[in-house]
């Protein structure tokens, strides 16, 4: 029962933040993507079809924050998210170095994927603080959560 409302309460928290963040973005100039922090749970945890799905929605959310093409972001992260589910479980993820580059270059890679549809549909440049900054910092975040004893035993990594 704890540990459900752990997860819950974490699960709150990350989307509580992205909304802040959402809101508030351009007075933070913070650029990180704590809904992908959900997909990486979700990928780590789950099987290929919940996951897929959830990749789907969180996807499609992000489309709503970014007010652009709808749909760019739901492809992009889906990728990711069939990704995150095939790597993970070939990797340790005892290993915070591990956990970090899971994020970031997976992450990353779906920044990527939409940034290329970004530049075919709406002509615009290639941002490359969606490829580098966030998925850094998003990597950074996602890290910080997992160091604690508790978070790993939830993943089921030890």
């Amino acid at each position: 029962m704890k540990k459900r409302r752990f997860k819950v309460l974490i699960f709150i928290f990350l989307v509580l933040g992205q909304i802040v963040i959402y809101k508030y973005r351009h007075q933070l100039k913070l650029n990180l993507d704590l809904l992908y922090l959900i997909l990486v749970y979700i990928s780590v945890k789950s099987g290929f079809l919940r996951c897929i799905l959830t990749a789907a929605v969180i996807g499609l959310v992000t489309d709503y924050f970014s007010m652009n093409v709808l749909g760019v972001f739901g492809f992009s992260r889906t990728i990711a998210g069939f990704l995150l589910n095939e790597v993970s479980s070939r990797i340790d993820l005892r290993n915070n170095i591990f956990v970090f580059l899971l994020i970031a270059i997976s992450l990353s890679l779906s920044n990527f994927i939409a940034n290329i549809f970004f530049y075919f549909i709406l002509g615009l440049n290639l941002d490359l603080s969606l490829i580098l900054y966030q998925p850094a910092l998003t990597g950074l975040v996602g890290t910080a959560i997992v160091i604690s004893e508790k978070t790993k035993e939830d993943l089921n990594v030890y």
